[in-house]
């Protein structure tokens, strides 16, 4: 055995160390909040993109749960699910915080600017090859509460950086429609995503 090669550790291990040591720094800033966890299956193809993102330091999403001075909640709709009113939220980028995902997130998709107050709720998504089980990787979904400090609510394309990102339609709810996303209004429901369908 060659005592100086380095071990490498499989990508399991340390996604599963990120996504708890973030999950650890949120409670510590934030205090409690719902935390749900969830396993998918991904076709081979879904499966290697996630490794891909995890191996380049993705580490899952984030979004918002945005309110103004009336208590009024900013919702859209997207093309993964057009039906459903759902939180602004989207990939986290290498880099980041999850808390500057969230921000970048709803001024590129509802052109609103906002103010990070806690944690609406977090999703551990642990996600295996259909066809190997034993292959597998964690990600991690956070939405914050915040405070609406500025912009106009709407549809800004030359924010999207492709088309599949097109935001069908932006607006503030009194009351969330009938069509809300459970977690919209109730943080102890399982957010859903078009990922987790995969």
């Amino acid at each position: 055995m060659n005592r100086g090669a380095a071990v490498s550790t499989p990508i399991s291990v340390r996604s599963r160390r990120a996504v708890d040591q973030r999950l650890d720094r949120l409670r510590d800033a934030h205090g409690p909040f719902p935390c749900h966890t969830e396993t998918v299956e991904n076709d081979p193809a879904l499966f290697a993109h996630g490794r891909e993102l995890v191996a380049a330091g993705g580490r899952g999403s984030a979004g918002a749960r945005v309110t103004d001075t009336d208590g009024r909640v900013l919702l859209i709709r997207h093309p993964g699910d057009p039906e459903k009113w759902v939180l602004p939220g989207g990939g986290h980028e290498p880099g980041e915080t999850f808390a500057e995902t969230a921000v970048r997130e709803v001024w590129e998709e509802a052109g609103v600017e906002c103010e990070l107050t806690g944690v609406w709720q977090a999703k551990r998504r642990r996600f295996v090859h259909r066809e190997d089980p034993e292959r597998r990787g964690y990600l991690l979904s956070v939405f914050f509460t915040a405070t609406y400090t500025g912009g106009d609510a709407g549809r800004y394309p030359d924010r999207w950086d492709d088309a599949d990102e097109e935001i069908l339609e932006v607006a503030w709810f009194d009351d969330p429609p009938a069509n809300a996303a459970g977690f919209v209004t109730d943080p102890d429901v399982q957010q859903r995503d078009a990922v987790s369908e995969h």
